[in-house]
């Protein structure tokens, strides 16, 4: 039987492969000319990273990156992050009430203490048409919290928006860059070259119900609330 991180493996080549043959398999964000004032908000449930992952990020890929191509966008310390469960996608009015938020809120605080703390690894490049992500593979658990979650949020009157590859398999990423303008030659050749980069592990103890935009930068973060995971 194969593991879940060679599922989620599977289904991130898929979505790739499918969005160069044209196809749309998953929702992505429509790109904008300025990320940093971008003011689409969504709501979901996120997992920060911890600021030795984020510097390891920051040091072996965007650095690099940067260096190739400054025109595109990169994220900035204390906004890297993991969704856990989407509810709202942005938009600009957003797509959620005060009720929506509160309703969230109910559910992420009786869900989430009843999973124990997730363990990421990160590692290779995650590339979309609008952005590239470092991959974060998990265990089922992931999986089987995505499910309880979209299923209590659909029960309370805010079922997730955003369309999704595979209803069976919940894969998780860390945006770090999004395209302000097609990238160039060198750009490219160096994603290559870092396609299977490995930057680390961590355990995420809690889960952050936030409105943020699609960059998550932190003058546009609100933290709805903080919920741990079962100790």
């Amino acid at each position: 039987m194969q593991s879940y991180s060679t599922l989620q493996r599977g289904l991130i080549k898929r979505i790739e492969e499918g969005f160069i043959k044209g196809e749309s398999p998953s929702t992505i964000v429509t790109p904008v000319k300025d990320y940093a004032t971008d003011i689409r908000v969504c709501l979901a449930g996120v997992v920060f990273l911890p600021k030795d992952i984020e510097e390891k990020i920051i040091s072996e890929v965007i650095n690099p990156l940067r260096e190739a191509d400054p025109r595109q966008y990169y994220y900035v310390p204390s906004s890297f992050h993991i969704t856990i469960q989407n509810v709202r996608t942005i938009e600009n009015p957003p797509l959620f009430t005060d009720s929506d938020i509160k309703k969230s809120r109910d559910v992420f605080s009786k869900i989430i203490p009843q999973f124990k703390p997730i363990s990421f690894s990160l590692e290779s490049i995650f590339q979309l048409p609008t952005s590239l992500s470092i991959c974060a593979f998990t265990d089922s658990f992931l999986g089987s919290l995505a499910k309880e979650l979209r299923s209590k949020l659909a029960e309370a009157g805010v079922p997730d928006n955003k369309k999704y590859a595979d209803n069976d398999i919940v894969i998780a990423n860390s945006t770090f860059c999004r395209f302000q303008t097609k990238p160039n030659e060198e750009f490219l050749s160096k994603v290559n070259h870092l396609k299977n980069i490995h930057i680390g592990e961590f355990e995420a103890n809690k889960v952050e119900l936030v409105t943020t935009n699609c960059v998550c930068i932190p003058t546009m973060t609100k933290i709805i609330s903080t919920v741990e995971f079962r100790k």
